[in-house]
């Protein structure tokens, strides 16, 4: 009995020794984030440079709030805080070039939130500044505005297709969800343009919404994937099934990859068939025949990364942008007059001319960078890293290594540069020297070496459906509030309030 009394202590001692050790180790992380960090001297909560539980509460738990949390401590704080225990938030249009700027100055990503969408390997998600460019530098030519141009005959038959579906909801008078029309067009330009193969979702009767749902349940899912990197690992070793079952988010996922594998391994092995089918090359052929990437950079793995990072940024933004601007014009009728007026005379027989001339048209255009304004691009804060030097921000030193964002809303937002920021107004793009002056402040497609690959391919389709969508129909808004319009949560992506219908109207 003595013995085993004997083992009990020493078995109790040992647990008193890790509680202790746990202890000092939590109050000693505890004062140096507080206390000894190098950002201990910026303002902010103190929970927040406390832990990272803190972002997740609202990230995860909220569904992607944070965002708007980071707003209102820099109404407290002022232009630059402490959002967690490693990272900085500015809130100053002034500084954004300095952060997301050219060649000449090394950004990486934060590798914590590169790990978002589990595509670490793909140009999108690579952390050092040289590997990007290298992973990019391929990319390159395939989103330039000559090979859009190019190409836009084959976009013009996509918003062909969407304006013959617009057609069949003319003649039934049933309202179109217009957002997964959107999607729709979107989807198929970019697959097209990746694989030569369009998923011809223009074609399915309910537009295929089983996409962008996936693709938004990607984007939700992308907070869970950055506070624990682990877990999508974990789950590609489990049974399809049991993941279904345990996340389906992550289940979406892990689909979307497959179904990208078995197109990009087509590519592989087939090589030339495609471009000889499609009449032109692809990007998945060009990236295994280049030059430019050592042998390790044309895996599977790495080109499935890639393909759902070019097919959902392909996808979402744009699909978003769509939904937000068609919104606004429908909702207000002075603006659709205006700009139904200057498409008639610019189109007279509805013939779409190419895109180039669309950019041309003053109230047009006026109306694209408003909704370039008010649709934001990407949401969530793009962390850049100066891995050599430090960053000076008026008198405060920001250390070499320290992860810095900014967010489109704030910069979009900002009521010194765009007064009554919350309201359509097309009219303030008219001016072309106001113009120029602003769209320093418009960075839906970010900016820097790492600004959106896909920036002409979006203007492109933008303009063009547009064009076509409001010269040849009248429509009506059905059911639909600007509460079913706005962004309500930042999933990187931004989304509406939860339930919302989309863009619903009665095509007239």
């Amino acid at each position: 009995m003595a013995q085993f009394l004997w083992m009990d202590s020493i078995l109790l001692s040992n647990a008193q020794m890790g509680f202790v050790l746990v202890f000092v180790y939590i109050v000693t992380l505890a004062v140096y984030r507080l206390y000894l960090s190098p950002l201990a001297k910026f303002p902010g909560p103190r929970l927040a440079a406390l832990t990272l539980w803190y972002e997740f509460y609202y990230d995860v738990v909220q569904r992607g709030r944070y965002t708007w949390k980071i707003r209102e401590m820099h109404r407290t704080y002022g232009p630059i805080v402490r959002i967690n225990p490693y990272e900085l938030h500015i809130d100053d249009p002034e500084y954004y070039d300095e952060i997301y700027t050219g060649p000449t100055k090394r950004r990486d990503k934060w590798a914590w939130s590169a790990a978002m969408f589990g595509n670490s390997s793909s140009h999108f998600g690579t952390v050092p500044h040289d590997q990007h460019r290298l992973r990019r530098a391929p990319l390159n030519p395939f989103f330039s505005k000559r090979s859009v141009t190019k190409l836009e005959p084959m976009i013009k038959s996509v918003v062909e297709s969407f304006c013959t579906r617009l057609r069949g909801f003319q003649q039934t008078k049933e309202p179109v969800n217009l957002c997964h029309a959107f999607a729709a067009l979107t989807m198929d330009v970019i697959t097209d343009y990746a694989f030569a193969k369009s998923y011809n979702c223009l074609d399915e009767p309910d537009f295929a919404p089983i996409w962008p749902e996936a693709i938004d349940s990607v984007s939700e899912q992308s907070h869970i994937n950055k506070q624990f990197p682990w877990l999508l690992p974990v789950m590609r070793l489990m049974p399809l099934w049991l993941v279904a079952r345990l996340n389906p988010h992550i289940m979406r996922l892990i689909g979307f990859q497959i179904d990208l594998a078995k197109q990009v391994s087509e590519v592989m092995e087939e090589n030339n068939v495609d471009s000889r089918t499609s009449g032109h090359q692809t990007i998945f052929q060009e990236l295994v025949q280049t030059s430019e990437l050592p042998p390790e950079e044309k895996k599977l793995r790495h080109l499935v990364d890639e393909g759902q990072s070019i097919v959902a940024a392909g996808q979402v933004t744009t699909t978003h942008y769509l939904n937000t601007t068609a919104y606004h014009v429908l909702a207000n009728p002075e603006i659709l007059s205006k700009l139904k007026a200057e498409l008639g005379e610019a189109m007279p027989n509805e013939s779409l001319p190419p895109s180039q001339k669309l950019e041309q048209l003053p109230y047009l255009s006026a109306v694209v960078y408003e909704g370039y304004r008010i649709s934001y691009g990407v949401t969530h804060r793009l962390q850049r890293v100066s891995p050599d030097a430090p960053l000076i921000y008026h008198d405060s030193v920001i250390p070499a290594g320290t992860p810095v964002g900014m967010t489109s809303i704030f910069m979009h937002e900002n009521p010194k540069h765009f007064p009554e920021p919350k309201t359509f107004r097309p009219q303030r793009w008219l001016d072309p020297s106001e113009r120029n002056r602003l769209g320093k402040y418009l960075v839906n497609f970010s900016k820097g070496t790492r600004g959106c690959l896909g920036q002409h391919l979006a203007q492109a389709e933008i303009y063009l459906t547009l064009a076509a969508m409001f010269r040849r129909f009248d429509m009506a808004l059905y059911q639909t509030t600007r509460e079913d319009i706005d962004v309500a949560h930042d999933f990187f992506n931004p989304q509406p309030k939860k339930g919302s219908m989309g863009l619903r109207v009665i095509v007239q």
